[in-house]
């Protein structure tokens, strides 16, 4: 049997989660728009997804 590599895949989403959560929250701030801020928060936690690259390079060692 081969050892698996981890994919960290809930670490991703955690990140992308967090940051979508920010972004929305503040665009909503600032905007008090719902849609330009559900929009945001989908761009950021997107962006968040693709960054989370860093994080799981850190938590693999």
């Amino acid at each position: 049997m081969t050892p698996r590599e981890p994919s960290y895949r809930t670490l991703r989403l955690l990140c992308a989660n967090g940051a979508g959560m920010v972004g929305f929250l503040l665009a909503y701030a600032v905007g008090r728009e719902f849609a330009v801020a559900l929009v945001a928060g989908v761009v950021v936690g997107a962006i968040g997804y693709v960054a989370s690259s860093v994080v799981v390079e850190y938590a693999g060692g």
